[in-house]
């Protein structure tokens, strides 16, 4: 049999195995699989067991904050305690289960998660420390580690004053527990979860969101906590002057002035309250009091004396407070009434009473059932029409109101603590919403209600400023129909100056009512910064437009640290008029912008309802960083476009 010879080469290479044979399928697979298998120890494993794991505590964590939650609002801080120790401790766990998961944490939505968590837990320790030196305040009221006890005994004379004892002793404690109360709610509001995604998204944010509120229901309350004896009059009597201003009259500080109540309190529990009519009061000085009424009053509602009903012409309510406590001794003088010394004056508007009344529910007196939706048009009704046929003296047409402060009083006294965490919920907003202002003789006090922008007064600011002041003149109560808004555009011209525009438009949405509604009649002052040179001011409607005299028809002035301009004009019903002022700001906020930063403070008017405001800016150099509380509409290098709401006063920094 005949073999074919293999070449050489290949006898030499099968004999020194070097030709490569075939592999088998698996042996190819191999390394696959070993690689696999790794990625499984190292990554999915751990995924798996740690996320599972993360997930469980997050559902725990997500039960314990909406407990939490009610707890705060039932005033049980030893739970809110014992509770945020348990949060503490899952955090903890996340944290760590977190770290074991290894290069996981490289994968964006785990890392950002456990990122998050360590967020949360710096916060929620800090939460629990301020919540254990409040713990510390009630520990000399009572022996008793249940607090709500205390709270209770809070609803006695003895508690009250057992309560503003230990806050006097513990301030120290209490601005501790503030601090890290306040670092708490900073470190939760700088958590991004926007930038979170996978199926914990929707858990950590619950969870940072309740916690978020936590902290915020208590940094709120406890400022006006700490300085509780000092309202309540720990030790003393404390009178305070309420003033009742109707907003349906819009005047500078949030209406007119038509009736006034006297609150005496002492180590907290209220000793008596009286309510009048103010015009009772005036009409003893009706003759001889002659202080000159503020030129606008006196040209466009011919009054030609100002009396305590008038005296808060200034948008500046500290200096209006000067000048009611001046009239105040005048005036109770010359009704031969004894001199009353005044702890504080207090004003508030119809809409405070109709937000209390949406927590309390109806409350009915002298016949009238009252509710948040009718409050502020059925006391009118009862005030200025109905007293007649119901036979009373006009004298005595606002008694209702003493009677319904009287209920509303005895409720507050009655609440429970979960309806006291919602009342100074209201307090707070309606703070905020200017719907009430207060001025304090207590220098301490009134320097920090002037911090917390509670005094309602005209801010201070170090650049642009506008503030639109609006005041009723002789047109009834025709500011319930009104809609406004207001623009303010910003540019730079060929010179490098700042130009600006300002517009505020008036819509009358009512038709006339006899006594009630009449066409629109406002003298309005627009509040610049000081040294603002104004160019041109002029109103235009459906007729066209009609332009100011700046010498002859507006009243130009320095005051306040600001340079207003102010001017008359009327809507009729159903139309709608803008004011436009055109100005050029001052070098203070040139030079600011040239260095790199320009600041905008708008100014809320109390009593007003919020409204839209639009703010245009348009620079000349680059926009490098902007902060406000709502997201620009537009953002576009140079030029910012804002669409917000001036429910309270709004600010805009940018930088260069």
């Amino acid at each position: 049999m005949f073999f074919r010879r293999k070449p050489w080469l290949a006898n030499y290479l099968t004999d020194h195995n070097l030709i490569k044979r075939p592999t088998s399928w698996w042996k190819k697979l191999l390394p696959v699989a070993i690689v696999v298998g790794v990625i499984l120890l190292i990554v999915v494993v751990p995924l798996g067991v740690s996320g599972y794991q993360i997930y469980s505590k997050l559902v725990n964590l997500n039960k314990l904050a909406e407990v939490m939650i009610a707890d705060v609002k039932a005033g049980k801080l030893t739970e809110v305690k014992n509770n945020l120790s348990a949060v503490e401790g899952d955090l903890i766990y996340i944290k760590a289960k977190a770290k074991l998961a290894g290069p996981i944490l490289l994968w964006p939505s785990i890392g950002k998660t456990a990122k998050t968590a360590d967020q949360m837990l710096s916060a929620s320790i800090d939460l629990l420390q301020g919540y254990q030196q409040i713990l510390g305040v009630f520990s000399d009221l009572t022996s008793s580690t249940d607090e709500t006890q205390v709270i209770t005994s809070f609803n006695s004379p003895e508690g009250k004053k057992k309560m503003l004892a230990a806050i006097v002793k513990n301030r120290s404690t209490l601005e501790e527990a503030k601090f890290k109360i306040k670092a708490a709610k900073m470190e939760l509001a700088a958590i991004n979860t926007n930038d979170l995604t996978g199926i914990l998204k929707d858990k950590v944010i619950y969870v940072n969101n309740l916690l978020y509120e936590i902290t915020d229901q208590s940094y709120v309350a406890l400022p006006l906590f700490k300085y509780l004896p000092e309202l309540a009059g720990y030790g003393i009597e404390k009178n305070y002057l309420i003033l009742f201003q109707n907003n349906m009259e819009l005047r500078p500080t949030g209406g007119f002035i038509g009736s006034y109540g006297l609150i005496k309190v002492k180590d907290g529990e209220i000793i008596s309250i009286t309510t009048d009519d103010i015009y009772n009061l005036d009409k003893y000085s009706k003759d001889i009091l002659k202080v000159p009424a503020p030129w606008a009053m006196t040209a466009y509602n011919g009054q030609k004396y100002l009396f305590l009903r008038d005296a808060n012409w200034s948008p500046d309510w500290p200096t209006d407070a000067e000048q009611i406590l001046w009239l105040w001794d005048i005036e109770r003088a010359n009704a031969k009434l004894p001199p009353q010394k005044l702890d504080g004056i207090i004003a508030i508007t119809p809409d405070f009473i109709a937000n209390f009344l949406d927590l309390t529910g109806p409350i009915t007196v002298d016949g009238v059932t009252f509710h948040k939706n009718n409050f502020a048009i059925e006391l009118e009704q009862a005030v200025e029409f109905n007293y007649v046929d119901k036979g009373i003296p006009i004298e005595q047409r606002k008694a209702i109101i003493g009677d319904l402060t009287k209920e509303i009083m005895k409720r507050v006294m009655a609440s429970s603590p979960t309806q006291l965490l919602a009342l100074w919920g209201i307090m707070k907003d309606n703070i905020e919403s200017k719907q009430i202002i207060a001025w304090l003789n207590d220098a301490t006090l009134q320097d920090y209600f002037s911090n917390e922008n509670w005094s309602g007064e005209v801010r201070a600011a170090d650049s642009d400023y506008l503030y639109v002041v609006d005041a009723n003149l002789a047109a009834l109560k025709t500011d319930s129909v009104m809609k406004r808004s207001t623009s303010y555009a910003l540019s730079v011209d060929a010179n490098g100056d700042l130009t600006a525009r300002a517009e505020i438009t008036y819509q009358h949405a009512g038709k006339a009512v006899q006594a009630l509604i009449s066409k629109y009649r406002t003298y309005t002052r627009v509040y610049t910064p000081e040294g603002t040179w104004f160019t041109k001011i002029y109103t235009k409607d459906k007729t066209g437009v009609q332009n100011y005299d700046l010498q002859k028809n507006v009243e130009l002035k320095s005051e306040l640290g600001k340079r207003s301009a102010g001017v008359f004009l009327e809507v009729q019903p159903g139309e709608t008029k803008t004011l436009v002022l055109e100005y050029k700001l001052p070098a203070s906020v040139k030079t600011l912008y040239q260095n790199g930063l320009y600041k905008l403070l708008v100014q809320k008017q109390p009593g007003t309802t919020g409204h839209n405001l639009g703010i245009d800016l348009k620079f000349g150099q680059l926009i490098t960083a902007y902060h406000a509380d709502k997201l620009p509409v537009s953002f576009k290098g140079k030029n910012l476009l804002f669409n917000l709401d001036l429910n309270s006063d709004q600010e805009v920094t940018v930088k260069f």
